[in-house]
């Protein structure tokens, strides 16, 4: 077989998480399509997008998937995180109780699904809806001081409906997660060939001809 691949296709798992009404599906259809709508019907149960994506010339899939986010569709992010490789928290920033939602959202996908080098997702937070309000009045001070806390990756201020920040949140995102994969694949790698690295058997004079058979010598 002559013919080589030149460029394998990886697929990465992304999902959006928050409260009903924050924006999720305005924001992937933002990032996807470039179109915002000012009337989008709440998600009933999820709802599945993907997009190519190039990172350091390479090709990526993003496969999104945007959950409900009504109380009790809570249960979905159990049900949907599976194999998932990153995750947005959706906030309405015109809602303060958005921030303790985001947090209960957090952590549960936090107690249900980890990377496969047992560290959490990595999962950044929006602040959605940032043209409606005055962002000279308002203190971002506290925003900060959140991420930091409750382990949040990143954040941005964002606007599905002018664009703001939209493709720079996911492009963080993406380059976290992306990152963070090669360097788990990088050491599962090194673990593998250190594992086979290990120094031949000797086998005894009396015991050669017995362990012959089984490779020994």
């Amino acid at each position: 077989m002559s013919q080589e691949i030149t460029n394998i296709i990886t697929e990465i798992k992304i999902i959006i998480i928050g409260k009903s009404g924050s924006g999720k599906t305005s924001y992937v259809n933002r990032w996807i399509k470039n179109t915002f709508n000012e009337v989008n019907k709440s998600t009933i149960v999820s709802e599945f997008s993907h997009k190519t994506y190039n990172f350091k010339n390479k090709t990526y899939k993003i496969n999104l998937w945007d959950l409900a986010g009504q109380d009790h569709f809570s249960y979905l992010v159990k049900a949907f995180c599976k194999e998932a490789k990153g995750c947005i928290t959706m906030t309405d920033i015109l809602l303060p109780s958005s921030l303790n939602d985001a947090l209960n959202w957090k952590k549960t996908l936090d107690e249900n699904e980890i990377l496969p080098d047992g560290s959490n997702i990595p999962n950044i937070l929006i602040l959605n809806k940032i043209d409606l309000i005055n962002n000279d009045k308002k203190d971002f001070n506290t925003i900060d001081e959140f991420v930091k806390k409750n382990k949040f990756d990143a954040w941005f201020k964002t606007s599905a409906k002018t664009g703001e920040n939209i493709n720079e949140s996911m492009d963080t995102l993406l380059e976290i997660v992306i990152n963070k994969l090669n360097d788990i694949n990088e050491n599962n790698s090194s673990h593998y060939e250190k594992s086979y690295a290990l120094e031949p058997r000797k086998c005894s004079e009396n015991n050669k001809l017995r362990n012959k058979q089984n490779g020994c010598c």
